[in-house]
């Protein structure tokens, strides 16, 4: 019965996918593929309790991004904002300290105010010194680190934040790569948000690659991130299509050890969690790796892009498209937040708030 359901489930997907292909809100939007259903199924023998490590396809997932990212150790969490803040604490150790991350980063805006009331960190936020680039460079960084030179009055800097993709924008290799160095000069960690980091990989993919060379150079552009830092999380339901989920990476097992202790704490232990990581590894497999579907999403926000130009509107300030994301100047036409999202659900499209326009791979084939 329940194989016959997954069946009619696959076969019925062209219609069931509409429900997000004109759904522009974010790329967590897409519904399970009947394969991320069945690999449920069929990796049920090997199901068991998390919390003592005997999930089979929990298990099989941690050692797979590990390898696959080149940090060999990791663990799964619910969700990115588990993940990041995960990942600070097990950076602290005893305050006072203090975290610097970018003013629009995720783990200063969008996880309620966790890194201080969880780590007990005095977060420092920091804008790009230029309009036109929406990440953060080591030059402005510089100027907010607080030394840890034995000055009684401040909290000395112990993380570094980054965050890739940020806003859609991709941080090149090599400025994570400057700051890592400098950081590991005067002992700072340095986590990265690489929630979408999967479609960042895929930004540099040359025009005339077979699939084949793409997924190569996406694999390698993975590895270089990662060993660029200390920690990242990775999501799954981002980009990947999967019903939920991130893990949580990095280069020493101590520090998994330490993340599984506070995964705990947040009431993050679960029990069969290979229900939740079996569709994990599948998005991986067919999405991830597939070297056509991340590149497809990236595609059509440009299209998007374009059509919104040849129509006389603009995007905001250094925000162009580069990878799933597209952000209208509404300002510039007179149109406010509110009466943009409505006017597009009269026309059957969802959009979110402040312009932006949210791709996925959804939107553009269901077939996979």
């Amino acid at each position: 019965m329940a194989s016959s359901s997954l069946v009619r489930w696959e076969g019925d997907f062209d219609s069931r996918s509409l429900s997000s292909a004109n759904d522009f809100r974010s790329d967590t939007v897409t519904l399970p593929s009947g394969a991320m259903l069945a690999s449920i199924l069929s990796d049920a023998p090997t199901l068991g309790d998390d919390v003592y490590s005997e999930d089979g396809p929990t298990n099989a997932l941690e050692s797979y991004v590990g390898e696959l990212t080149g940090l060999q150790n990791a663990v799964f969490v619910l969700s990115g904002s588990m993940g990041n803040q995960i990942a600070l604490r097990c950076h602290l150790v005893q305050p006072p300290y203090s975290v610097i991350c970018g003013r629009k980063s995720h783990i200063y805006e969008w996880e309620c105010g966790m890194g201080s009331m969880f780590s007990q960190a005095h977060m420092i936020p920091v804008s790009p010194s230029s309009e036109t680039r929406a990440y953060l460079t080591l030059e402005d960084i510089l100027p907010d680190i607080v030394p840890d030179d034995g000055d009684t009055h401040g909290a000395p800097t112990r993380v570094i934040g980054l965050e890739n993709t940020i806003s859609g924008k991709v941080v090149p290799v090599e400025e994570i790569k400057r700051i890592s160095r400098y950081a590991r000069e005067k002992g700072i960690k340095v986590h990265l948000d690489g929630a979408r980091l999967w479609n960042a990989c895929y930004t540099s993919t040359a025009p005339a690659a077979t699939t084949t060379q793409a997924v190569e150079a996406a694999k390698t552009l993975l590895r270089d991130y990662c060993a660029s830092v200390d920690s990242v999380t990775l999501c799954f339901s981002k980009s990947l299509g999967a019903p939920c989920g991130s893990i949580l990476l990095s280069k020493t097992s101590s520090f998994i050890s330490r993340a599984r202790h506070f995964r705990k704490a947040l009431g993050g232990g679960l029990r069969q969690s290979g229900v939740i990581t079996s569709p994990a590894r599948v998005a991986i497999d067919r999405i991830f790796l597939s070297g056509v579907h991340l590149l497809r999403a990236n595609a059509i926000a440009k299209r998007l892009e374009e059509s919104w130009k040849r129509m006389g509107g603009q995007i905001q300030a250094g925000l162009s498209q580069e990878t799933n994301f597209v952000w209208l100047n509404l300002d510039q036409i007179g149109v406010q937040d509110e009466d943009f999202i409505k006017i597009a659900n009269e026309q059957g499209v969802k959009v979110g708030h402040f312009g932006r326009l949210a791709t996925h791979y959804r939107e553009l084939t269901p077939a996979y």
